[in-house]
């Protein structure tokens, strides 16, 4: 819930700064006169007496500028959450709830911290590429070739994050999955976690 609510902190930051540089640019060119695009200035002094004037401009500018800021920051800073077990002090969980092993979440996925973190979450995440692969065992011959395009998808989401070299390469592995036919040597280990059932 934390990282769905984040992430609407994100999009709402982006609209919001959309609509400042829209209102900043109708305010720019409602102003009349000298005070709108024909004239203005503004002044802008630091510690050590530096100064920048900016000429020509009206308020609406500034409220542009602010707006372009606030979705330059939105886009760019990723949105990330770490989750670590409970302490030894900490209050018993509640009843039916399972304390969280550490994780780090950045952007959409669970990005590993430790090769002990990229073990323990391929040990999991494998459980669900069984899953899949049996589900797809299971389907029948009229929803099957629209089902495996929807679980290859599916499943190399489930595994991109938890890429490292000792699957080779990412790129070799999706010109594989693209193509057919027999994988290259260096993603044989990716492709055999890919394939289990």
């Amino acid at each position: 819930m934390i990282i769905v609510l984040r992430m609407i902190e994100r999009i709402l930051g982006i609209l919001i700064g959309g609509l400042l540089i829209y209102f900043g640019y109708r305010l720019f060119l409602s102003l009349p006169g000298k005070r709108g695009r024909d004239g203005g200035s503004g002044d802008f002094s630091f510690a050590g007496g530096n100064k920048i004037k900016l000429s020509k401009v009206g308020p609406g500018v500034f409220f542009a500028l602010f707006g372009a800021g606030l979705i330059v920051f939105s886009l760019t800073k990723s949105v990330s959450l770490t989750v670590s077990p409970p302490t030894a002090n900490a209050p018993p969980a509640k009843p039916g709830v399972v304390a969280a092993s550490t994780f780090k979440f950045i952007g959409a996925v669970s990005v590993p911290e430790t090769d002990e973190d990229r073990a323990r979450l391929r040990t999991e995440t494998q459980q669900d590429i069984v899953a899949l692969n049996r589900a797809l065992d299971s389907a029948n011959a009229t929803v099957r070739p629209e089902l495996e395009r929807a679980v290859a998808r599916a499943k190399l989401a489930l595994m991109e994050p938890l890429w490292a070299t000792d699957w080779g390469e990412l790129a070799d592995f999706r010109g594989w999955l693209e193509k057919g036919g027999n994988p290259p040597a260096d993603v044989q280990a990716a492709v055999d976690y890919f394939q289990r059932k």
